[in-house]
Parts: structure tokens; C-alpha cells; sequence
């Protein structure tokens, strides 16, 4: 019944945008305006240059084109009267004229219109648009990455190391403000992947920028503890084809290619994009471990050795869009994929006990993988009426992909003979779809409202498997007692409101989210069943205030629910290795958070300062916990428990500089306080800590086409109810290099110079204490290449300004 009256409202939007968009008055005639742009210092036409029709009143947009060769331009539209014609071009002067439309007239020709350069003494001078590597906007922080020179041959992971609120450790794994449960879209649209996955899957190549969004409003999906991350991939909007590809190679088998081809024309826009990187991570371990839970004697288990993590991915994405008119924009696109993790390490252990000192040595060969395809195809529909911010849109989503995780773990003594092993694995697909529907009217500027239905269904299947090794046989025997197989099945359907405006200096936007979930475990082997049906609600407050033109405050409020993943929930063993096992558990549940901030703004003399304030929450937090495996004296039981609530309080202090003019930098800062609270194993705790993380990016202008960036960066310790981990400092530099009017780049780029980065913990219970150091091979060293189809330059190549990142990137 819940599902159908979820479905009724969905069908009843869509049918009342269908009749909105239906009636009306009969379609009116085309008018066309035409005319030329020229550089008004030398009488040589302009292309690429882009020409708006605005709104007389408020400036809104209603068309646009690019002018030619020649520097014509056409503009076709169905309204008449009084508009700005707006024309912008890089290193030139924005030009305003204002134009009539009569209705009694087809053609329109506005003539010739003169723009100036924006420098004097351009024979001597040259512009560079060097914008800051990050803007602050009201409700998120976007990182350009063409900005980002040390991440480019990398993945979205490697450019959010660079990211204001993120923390990227040694292996890769990525946390919003501490807090590894976010939420990552692509181009606004939910991912295919897990969180990780999806970062992981996207070359830093083909991003143009990345949304950090702390305090999300009523209108994004509230899964995830800390936030958004949201990767706006590259695109164009101008006619014609225009496209860019990379090549990139490195040290330790690390190479990969990706391209993006695009052509539109006035009523279609067609892409295909492609992409392959293979990346391999050299590194060592060290391992010392206690077993404390027999009170009479203490195993010990050291072990070091070298470790190898690998990532292969490869994906292509096609799509299409059609404007019948300029009202109505209809695209499909669709994306197939693979990827594979791969680890391999070799690790001499040796293991004693205080009533026999004499160790005992052998050697561990672990080797796994874990991967499998993915595809998704999308629908997109928007209705646009009569302003930019009056629109109706839908997106559907279908998708599937495989999940397949097999290890092997063999130990074999001194003498090289197999003593023990066992290959264990985890396989299964899983599929599901996605709607969403939303709706924008702007009755005033003090007062716009915006609604939607949002919903999602997942269905999955997962099969686990344990051989043993048997030494007499030589073979692997299937073990039932430790194989399993799962059903998986969870909807979730929301519906939300905003009502948002400004009113002189102060802007406020309110928001409220309602979601109901359903969630269905099956164990099919036992038969037994873990079952959810609720409802959760959602409020959003967002407050702005103006000061003046460089002075802003802000202040937000979100309520959040992270939902535990399905691998938290399985309720049964799976061996990662001989030392370590891991089980789910069914009874956790979903984190609430609460989530504060006030945020100031600055602009002072082509500066900018940022500072923002933030306290959060979480209610039944979740964390793995570790112990020694009952009826065990040496394996480690790896498990997930609701252990109490976490308190966040810090502060986030962005500083971009303009030292010189060729030098810009970007200083970020985070300090916070972190403390949990609860009991685990009927043991209360309160653990306290505090850190901080420091970046300095420097971008040095050594000469018109050749640019440098040193980014030092101090990475502060984290504690955890159980783990505590060390601080380290690292620094990484790049060097670009632009050729044949910049169409072509060459970037090397080298990732911890000084070898310093490492990944440092120690756990401590009642039971066992641990202490790990895992360290990269380094430094990691990386040549980019960069060719761009079409650099949007004058025909006569004297064109000003125009700085490295500008035109080129889509």
C-alpha cells in the first residue's frame, strides 16, 4: 500500500508537468538575431566568442550561441521585445548592448560589435586567469581540479587529498571531516559503486570539479554520516567538436589513457568518453602483536614483510541530448565498466609465548582479488518555463553490477612445505533503480519553493565460500559450516520540500525530508530473517547575510542518516585470513546525525579568507571493533557494534593568496576536537583527542607557459574507541609544461617526495594490543600528456589572456 501511494504521487507529477507543458499558446515564429564580434584593437574577427540573450529585468538567461570562424554569430528564439545581448570572451572586456525584438520581424541584425581587450599594452602584456584552486559557496566548498597539477595522472582520490574537510591516509582511504560514511554522486546523479569504489573508478583527468557538501539540504539523499561528495565531470556547450585526451605512465607499473569526444549541434549534443588505468602500490608492513586474554600466559605473533596493492579499471560512457525547443531538453546515457583490486604480500611471521620463548617461523602468502562489472543507464527529462529557476526535471536510473571477492592464504614453515591454507570467497550481483522527480517555482525573489520524490530499490544476492587445504590430498575441501548464501533486498522512498528566498542582505532557505524504508535480510541456509519498516524525518536550515559585497555570514543545520552497508549485516563468519575472521551483525542500527555550522566569508584585494565552525553529533555510532575470536588464542574477530555517541567540534580556515604576481597560494587549515562515548562488552569508555591537518598549496608562474606546484601537507593524528593513529608529514610537486598555443601538455608530477608518508596505528584492549606501520614505495613518480581538440583561440592567434586552464578543459 506504501509503494503504490508512492508510485500514484510520482505518476500525478509527471502528468501535471505533461498538461503544464501541453497548454498554452500556439507555438510562435522564430526570429533570428544575428551579427559579428571583432576585436575592437586590431579589427580581426573573434571566434569562439559566447553571445547571451538576456532578460531586460533580471539579466536571466534565455539562449546563447558561439560565434565562427569569422566571428558570426546566430541566435534563434520565439520570444520578442526588449533583451541584453551579453558578450564574453577570455581576456576581453564583457560587452552589454541592448536589442529589441519586433514581433513583425524574422531577422534581426545587430551589426558589428567591437569588444576591447581587457590589458593595455597588449603587445607587452599577457593576462593570466589563474582563479583559486577552491570557492566557498553558501551551502559547499568546489575544488577546481584543473587547478590541482600534483593529482592530475591520479583518481578523484588523489585530487581530495588536496580537498578542504577530506583526509586521504597512506592507503588511499578517504574520510569527511574523520568520518568515512559519505554520500558520492556524480554529476549530481547517485553512483553505481560504493563510496570508495567510485573515487577510485574516476581519473582526475576528465573531472572539472568537485562539490563538498558538509550540510546538505532537504532536497540530497541524507545517507552518509559526514556529507556529499559530488564529481561534476567535463562537458561542453559549444556547437561543433571539441574533445581532450590523456596518456600518463609512471614508476611500478602505473600507466592508463582516457578520452572525451563531443559534438553538438543546435538541437543535439552527442559524447563518448572512454577510460583505462592500471595502478600498482609497492609497499612494506610491520606487525607486532599480544594475546592478553589467557591471564596465565601471553602469545606473541611479529611479523613483517612486503606488501602490493593493486587497481585496474576501465570504463567508456556514451550519451545524447535533443532540444526540440527552448523549453524542452530529453537525454539518454548509459555507462559499462569493470574494475579489480588486487593484494599481494609475503610476510615472515614468528610466533612464541611466555611459557616457550622459542619462536616459531614461517612465512604467509596472502593473494586476493576483488572486482567485477557494472553498467547503469540514465533518463533525464527537463521542462524549462518561463525563468531559469521555473524548471520541472526526472531522472530514472537502472543499473547492475557484479561483486566478486576471492583470497588465498597459505602458510608454509621453515622448510617451504605447506603447513596450513585456505581460499575463501564472496560473489554475488546486485541491481536495483532509482527515480526522481523535482519541481522549482520562483514566485519572488524573497520566496521560491522546490519539491520532489525521490525513491530507490535494491535487490541482492551473495554466496560465501571457504575451501581448506588439505596437505594429504593436495586439494581445497569445501567447508558448509562456514559457507553461506544471502538475500538482500532494500527500498527507500522519500519526499521533500524547500521553501528558500532573499530578502535585502539576509537569504534563508527551510527544508524538510521524509523517507520510508524498507529492508529485508535473508539467511538462506539457517532460514532466519532480519526485517526493517520505518519511516525517518529529515529538517534542513540554511542562513546566509551580506554584510557587503566581500563579506558574508552563514549558519546551517541538517539532520543525517548513515544506514548500515550490507556487508555490516551479514550474520555469519568469513575468514579474511588465518589470523584474522570477520562477522556482521544484523542488529545494528542506522546512525542519526546532527549536524551545525557558521560559516565568514571575506574577499580583500583579490584574496580570499573562508572560516567556518562546525559541531556534530551521532547517535547509535558505529565502529569495528576487534577480540580475540572465542575458543581461539590467536585469531582476530573483526565485528560492528552500535558502542555509544561521537562528538565533533572544530573549525575549517581557508586562506587564498595572491603574493606576487607570480605567485598564488591556498592555505587550508582543520582543527577538531573528536570525542566518543558508550560501552562495549560491558566496559564504558570516553576517549578524547584532538588534531589537525594542514595544507599549503603554491602555484609558481615560472614563465607564460610554464607553471610549478609544491604542496607540503601535515596529516594529524586520529584516535578511534580502539585505534590510535600517528601524524606525518608529506609533500608533493608537479611541473607543467604547455606547447603549440597550449594544446598540448606535459605534466610530471611526483607524489611524496621525501618518503615520509606513512600509516602509523596501535590498538590496545583488555585482550591484545597491536602496532602497525605500513609505508608506499616512494616517491611516486607520474608523466602526464594532455592533447586538446580545439583551444578555443582567434583564428590570428594574437588573442590576449586566455591563461593556461582556460578553454581548454570541458
Amino acid at each position: 500500500m506504501k509503494l503504490r501511494i508512492f508510485l500514484y504521487l510520482l505518476i500525478t507529477l509527471l502528468t501535471m508537468e505533461t498538461i503544464a507543458g501541453q497548454t498554452g499558446p500556439a507555438p510562435s515564429r522564430i526570429h533570428k538575431v544575428t551579427g559579428k564580434v571583432i576585436d575592437a584593437s586590431n579589427n580581426e574577427p573573434l571566434e569562439y566568442a559566447t553571445v547571451k540573450l538576456l532578460n531586460i529585468t533580471d539579466s536571466a538567461l534565455v539562449t546563447g550561441s558561439v560565434t565562427n570562424s569569422d566571428g558570426e554569430f546566430l541566435i534563434e528564439t520565439k520570444k520578442t521585445g526588449r533583451f541584453i545581448l551579453q558578450i564574453n570572451f577570455i581576456g576581453y572586456t564583457k560587452t552589454r548592448k541592448e536589442i529589441n525584438i519586433p514581433k513583425a520581424v524574422r531577422n534581426v541584425d545587430v551589426g558589428i560589435i567591437k569588444i576591447n581587450p581587457a590589458a593595455e599594452n597588449i603587445a607587452e602584456v599577457t593576462v593570466r586567469a589563474n582563479k583559486h584552486s577552491i570557492d566557498y559557496k553558501i551551502d559547499k566548498k568546489v575544488l577546481h581540479v584543473s587547478q590541482q597539477y600534483t593529482s592530475v595522472s591520479g583518481t578523484a582520490v588523489d585530487v581530495l587529498q588536496n580537498a578542504p574537510a577530506v583526509q586521504v591516509d597512506i592507503e588511499g582511504n578517504v574520510s569527511l571531516r574523520g568520518n568515512s560514511n559519505f554520500t558520492v554522486l556524480i554529476d549530481g546523479r547517485p553512483t553505481v559503486l560504493d563510496a570508495t569504489e567510485a573515487l577510485e573508478q574516476i581519473p582526475a583527468s576528465m573531472i572539472q570539479d568537485i562539490e563538498i557538501i558538509t550540510n546538505p539540504s532537504a532536497k540530497y539523499d541524507p545517507e552518509g554520516t559526514a556529507g556529499i561528495i559530488n564529481i561534476i565531470t567535463k562537458k561542453r556547450s559549444l556547437e561543433g567538436v571539441n574533445g581532450i585526451a590523456h596518456l600518463n605512465a609512471g614508476l611500478d607499473e602505473k600507466y592508463g589513457a582516457d578520452l572525451l569526444l563531443n559534438l553538438r549541434t543546435q538541437h543535439f549534443n552527442f559524447f563518448v568518453a572512454g577510460d583505462y588505468n592500471n595502478r600498482r602500490y609497492p609497499g612494506s608492513m610491520e606487525e607486532e602483536t599480544r594475546f592478553l586474554s589467557n591471564p596465565d600466559t601471553t602469545f606473541y605473533l611479529n611479523s613483517d614483510g612486503d606488501r602490493e596493492r593493486g587497481r585496474e579499471r576501465y570504463s567508456g560512457r556514451a550519451g545524447i541530448e535533443w532540444f526540440p525547443n527552448e523549453s524542452n531538453t530529453f537525454s539518454l546515457s548509459g555507462r559499462y565498466g569493470g574494475r579489480k583490486s588486487t593484494w599481494l604480500s609475503e610476510t615472515d611471521f614468528e610466533e612464541w609465548n611466555s611459557a616457550e620463548p622459542d619462536p616459531l617461523r614461517y612465512r604467509s602468502v596472502e593473494d586476493g582479488e576483488r572486482g567485477g562489472n557494472f553498467y547503469s543507464v540514465n533518463f533525464d527529462y527537463i521542462h524549462q518555463f518561463s525563468g531559469p529557476k521555473h524548471k520541472f526535471d526526472v531522472n530514472f536510473m537502472l543499473y547492475e553490477r557484479d561483486g566478486d571477492d576471492e583470497t588465498v592464504n597459505t602458510l608454509r614453515d621453515a622448510f617451504g612445505e605447506i603447513t596450513n591454507s585456505q581460499k575463501s570467497g564472496e560473489f554475488g550481483p546486485a541491481s536495483g533503480f532509482r527515480y526522481r522527480a523535482n519541481y522549482m517555482q520562483p514566485f519572488t525573489d524573497a520566496f521560491k519553493i522546490e519539491a520532489g520524490l525521490q525513491g530507490r530499490y535494491r535487490d541482492s544476492k551473495e554466496t560465501n565460500e571457504v575451501f581448506y587445504y588439505d596437505t594429504t590430498t593436495s586439494e581445497y575441501v569445501f567447508q558448509s559450516q562456514y559457507s553461506n548464501d544471502v538475500t538482500y533486498a532494500r527500498n527507500i522512498h522519500a519526499m521533500y520540500g524547500l521553501a528558500k528566498g532573499e530578502l535585502n542582505n539576509f537569504g534563508y532557505q527551510l527544508g524538510f525530508r521524509a523517507e520510508y524504508t524498507y529492508r529485508d535480510i535473508n539467511l538462506n541456509d539457517g532460514g532466519e530473517n532480519y526485517s526493517i519498516d520505518r519511516w525517518d524525518y529529515f529538517p534542513t536550515l540554511h542562513f546566509s547575510y551580506k554584510l557587503n559585497k566581500t563579506n558574508q555570514f552563514m549558519a546551517s543545520y541538517s539532520r543525517r542518516i548513515d544506514r548500515p552497508r550490507g556487508w555490516f549485516l551479514e550474520p555469519f563468519i568469513t575468514w579474511e585470513d588465518a589470523y584474522n575472521v570477520r562477522r556482521g551483525n544484523p542488529d545494528l542500527k542506522p546512525e542519526y546525525i546532527n549536524a551545525y555550522e557558521i560559516g565568514y566569508q571575506m574577499d580583500f584585494g583579490g584574496n580570499a579568507l573562508t572560516a567556518e565552525l562546525f559541531y556534530r553529533t551521532t547517535q547509535n555510532n558505529i565502529e569495528r571493533v576487534r577480540s580475540v575470536w572465542e575458543g581461539s588464542s590467536d585469531v582476530m574477530l573483526q565485528t560492528f557494534d552500535n558502542v555509544g555517541t561521537d562528538y565533533s567540534l572544530g573549525t575549517e580556515i581557508m586562506l587564498n593568496l595572491k603574493l606576487i604576481k607570480w605567485w598564488d597560494a591556498d592555505i587550508t587549515a582543520d582543527f577538531y576536537d573528536y570525542r566518543v562515548k558508550g560501552e562495549f562488552n560491558g566496559i564504558e569508555y570516553d576517549e578524547h583527542s584532538f588534531t589537525y591537518n594542514v595544507r599549503w598549496n603554491n602555484t609558481f608562474t615560472l614563465w607564460e607557459n610554464t607553471r610549478l606546484q609544491i604542496n607540503p601537507a601535515y596529516h594529524g593524528p586520529e584516535i578511534e574507541p580502539q585505534e590510535e593513529e600517528e601524524g606525518f608529514f608529506d609533500v608533493d610537486a608537479a611541473v607543467r609544461q604547455s606547447f603549440l598555443s597550449k594544446k598540448l601538455q606535459l605534466t610530471l608530477q611526483v607524489r611524496d617526495v621525501f618518503g615520509t608518508s606513512k600509516y602509523e596505528s596501535t590498538t590496545e584492549t583488555s585482550d591484545f594490543y597491536n602496532h602497525r606501520i605500513y609505508r608506499h614505495k616512494t616517491p611516486i613518480v607520474m608523466l602526464n600528456v594532455t592533447w586538446r581538440i580545439n583551444n578555443y583561440k582567434s583564428r590570428n592567434g594574437n588573442r590576449q589572456g586566455g591563461g593556461e586552464d582556460m578553454g581548454g578543459e570541458m
